[in-house]
């Protein structure tokens, strides 16, 4: 079965994917071009007056932000439920942590702290700075032998 997808554009940088089958945008098959040409531009057509009325729609939302709560967090984990903020992302991850893997806190300290300092990335790089950091002219000039 042929698969046809069309991307609209919404906003700056934002675009909708539709996936249909020719049957289902009303054409014979994936093969006459024209016809997929003419069902892209009259959805095309619709889904922007679509967006333009929905876009001129008034909506109330919560200025509010909800408040990441443990409590909140463990029903929504215990529900099987998406967070719905990256606070409640964050402490329904911690809480994954405790439970599954049995740890009492979400971040260990490291057991050899002596070889996290050593690491490359740690560590001063020791070199003399080179002759055109420094302004001075090379201590030698190449001779060269013409005969």
């Amino acid at each position: 079965m042929a698969e046809i997808e069309f991307l609209l554009p919404t906003v700056q940088y934002g675009n909708v994917k539709v996936r249909a089958t020719p049957e289902e945008l009303g054409i014979d098959s994936a093969a006459d071009a024209a016809a997929i040409g003419t069902a892209y531009a009259v959805y095309l057509n619709a889904f922007q007056q679509g967006f333009k009325r929905g876009a001129a729609i008034d909506v109330d939302i919560d200025p509010t932000p909800a408040v990441a709560s443990p409590q909140a967090a463990t029903q929504r984990l215990d529900e099987n439920l998406k967070p719905r903020t990256v606070d409640e992302a964050n402490e329904m991850a911690k809480q994954v942590i405790e439970r599954e893997l049995g740890a009492t806190t979400a971040v260990e300290e490291y057991e050899n702290e002596a070889a996290i300092q050593a690491a490359p990335w740690n560590s001063t790089v020791d070199a003399s700075p080179k002759p055109w950091e420094t302004g001075s002219a090379p201590v030698k000039v190449a001779e060269i032998d013409w005969s």
